[in-house]
């Protein structure tokens, strides 16, 4: 007994052809650009076509709903919420000047910029340590202080400028500047870019930041913000370089890099990051991997780099690329899932997990054991397209979205297929930031 099957609305017509009519068929276009002819089809007279009830028609919201709390004219790729539930955003250089690099939100549509208009573009030969040159992303540490990250590149360049690449801090509530971070000049070898930060505040005598470096030989870098002392550290190895010719997948098309038609693949090396439980995770962002270290090992530099490679944890293939990482303060990392529309998640601390995992009983304590990671999803929309940066206040994480792989370079012939508004969202997680 054959199972029950519905003919897709598509084939009815070439099912209804007598058998001669049936062989030498034009094929429809769904086909091409296979053979132009089709070999007759043939039901036996007790066969029928359905989709069996397992098959989905169509790939649904998963996870809560989603909130739209502000709307872009431009892509965004950095956000931050502060106390007062104030919504920051950065706009890249990467592609071109824009009028402002950093905004705060003052309702759903509009913005102004932060924490000043002066900062916003640095005036013929003023120092790049004072003011934005090309802000990658802004986020809230747990001293509730605001940090920007520059990777100092201005548009149509390929390596920072004299005091380009820093990290700043500002005061969110009166927008006064604290403080700023300048990574030494000897270490802009080879394109450091500098995009994504966090900060432990708590590590060392006055903490430390981690900042992922994009670049196509790719290393994270660490400041320690008593002394400003800078390593750069995990420089062209595996664990931050992007995949050799990766082929990433956006709505449902696999990606290239282009230029007109010449085609190449994305380069792109470490870029999300996140700080939970003692460690630093990061993707990157040209591949499905992710990765966790020890701080503590990382800031270390009596660890030599072969030794600091060695205890680089791989959990899995995270089933993604993926531009943003964040954490709570239930021991969860959140992973931006460009390729499903989706925002992934990851429970650390084992009293969170709900079921067994490789003998493991659910609950318990202590960390997970990476081998025991379960990728599991938040969310999943339509309305997600290529969350970048999320960060979580108040129990909601909030999230940009910038249409990445839609932009000019990741498009034949360079067409600039991103389609505004640029809407960024929360969702509920029920937990604050990590700490």
């Amino acid at each position: 007994m054959h199972p029950q099957i519905r003919i897709p609305a598509i084939l009815l017509p070439f099912l209804r052809l007598t058998t001669s009519q049936a062989h030498n068929i034009s094929c429809p276009s769904i086909f091409q650009p296979f053979p132009e002819t089709c070999a007759p089809f043939q039901p036996s007279s007790n066969f029928s076509y359905e989709f069996p009830p397992e098959s989905p028609t169509d790939y649904g919201v998963i996870g809560p709903p989603l909130q739209a709390v502000h709307s872009s004219t431009s892509p965004p790729t950095g956000l931050a919420i502060d106390p007062n539930l104030n919504l920051y955003l950065t706009y890249p250089r990467n592609s071109g000047p824009t009028p402002n690099n950093v905004i705060i939100a003052t309702s759903f549509t509009k913005e102004q910029p932060w924490p000043n208009a002066s900062i916003q573009n640095c005036a013929e030969g003023q120092n790049a340590s004072t003011c934005f040159i090309n802000v990658q992303n802004v986020v809230l540490d747990s001293l509730n202080q605001l940090w920007v990250v520059d990777s100092g590149i201005p548009p149509g360049k390929h390596s920072a400028v004299e005091h380009g690449a820093k990290i700043m801090s500002f005061n969110y509530t009166t927008s006064d500047w604290i403080n700023t971070y300048v990574i030494p000049e000897d270490l802009y070898y080879d394109g450091m870019n500098a995009n994504d930060v966090r900060i432990n505040n708590t590590l060392g005598n006055n903490g430390w930041a981690f900042i992922t470096d994009e670049s196509k030989v790719g290393s994270l870098l660490a400041i320690d913000l008593e002394t400003g002392h800078t390593v750069r550290r995990l420089y062209n190895t595996s664990v931050v370089r992007a995949d050799e010719k990766f082929v990433g997948i956006y709505n449902g098309k696999p990606t290239y890099m282009w230029n007109g038609t010449t085609k190449s693949y994305p380069t792109t090396g470490a870029d999300g990051i996140a700080l939970q439980s003692g460690s630093v995770y990061w993707g990157v962002l040209a591949s499905r991997r992710w990765y966790l270290v020890s701080q503590e090992a990382f800031v270390d530099e009596s660890i030599s780099e072969a030794d600091l490679l060695a205890s680089v944890v791989f959990p899995s293939q995270i089933g993604t690329e993926q531009a943003g990482l964040t954490a709570d303060d239930k021991g969860r990392v959140y992973i931006t899932a460009s390729e499903q529309n989706a925002i992934f998640y990851v429970d650390t601390d084992q009293a969170n997990v709900t079921e067994e995992v490789n003998g493991v009983p659910a609950g318990g304590d202590g960390l997970v054991d990476p081998e025991n990671y379960v990728i599991k999803t938040l969310v999943r929309s339509a309305l997600i397209q290529h969350a970048d940066s999320a960060a979580i206040w108040d129990g909601w994480l909030y999230f940009c979205n910038n249409q990445l792989a839609l932009s000019p370079m990741r498009q034949y012939n360079n067409v600039d297929n991103r389609r505004g508004p640029f809407v960024s969202h929360r969702v509920w997680v029920g937990a604050g930031p990590a700490v």
